[in-house]
């Protein structure tokens, strides 16, 4: 039997590069790294381009004619631009982590109806930050007094709702839409502060791709530390 085969976004650092590492050690996927123009990987995507997201599918279609899994987990806290005016911030960070997602999933999504893997589905790397029960809920450590970031909190809240819209859509067709909350890890992306260990939350997303079965995910956010299950969505 083929091995499934599974995309990562992002995959050449942090929490997606861990992932990667959990799923290559079980030693029974093909994966493919999505990465940001880099010389190392099958297939380079800049999810503000769209033209990128096609020819990666354009990629995948020619080798292997499907797609199992599809994880997306590159995405961006603030905008790249120094002294990023509010209107610049909200677009930069929208067009990675909202319409980067959107346009991944509306992309691959034939791909993904190509497969004949029983547990074939979209995994989308989310936030806590995102929720508007931890951001509402004073006892949170994350609430929204405590951390603002309105703009990365908004863009999580935002792809939150897509993801549920899809898992709704795609539920007839067995293609399960899974959240993932890998937690507050020390990486380049977070300034390394955090309260775990990259490989840690790289684990929690590596779960949501391959563990489980697609009924019992529907309408579930994955996560470690249970803050769904404390503050819901």
């Amino acid at each position: 039997m083929a091995k499934p085969v599974i995309l990562v976004t992002g995959g050449n650092q942090g929490l997606g590069h861990e992932a990667l590492k959990d799923l290559a050690r079980r030693n029974a996927y093909h994966l493919i790294v999505a990465a940001h123009l880099t010389d190392f990987t099958p297939v380079a995507i800049e999810l503000t381009r769209d033209e990128t997201i096609q020819a990666a599918a354009a990629v995948v279609k020619e080798k292997f004619g499907y797609l199992d899994v599809l994880v997306n987990n590159a995405g961006i806290a603030h905008s790249p631009k120094p002294n990023a005016t509010l209107r610049e911030d909200l677009r930069d960070v929208y067009e990675t982590n909202v319409f980067g997602v959107a346009v991944m999933n509306e992309t691959f999504l034939p791909l993904l109806r190509a497969s004949t893997f029983p547990q074939r589905r979209i995994v989308t790397v989310s936030s806590g930050l995102g929720m508007f029960g931890v951001a509402l809920t004073e006892s949170s450590p994350y609430n929204a007094w405590n951390y603002k970031f309105p703009v990365y909190r908004s863009s999580k809240s935002a792809v939150n709702m897509i993801s549920a819209v899809d898992m709704i859509a795609l539920r007839d067709e067995n293609i399960s839409t899974v959240l993932v909350e890998p937690g507050y890890c020390r990486t380049a992306f977070g300034g390394y502060n955090g309260h775990k260990d990259a490989d840690a939350g790289g684990r929690v997303i590596a779960k949501a791709a391959v563990e489980g079965d697609n009924k019992d995910l529907f309408l579930r956010f994955v996560d470690d530390e249970h803050k769904h299950e404390e503050f819901g969505w």
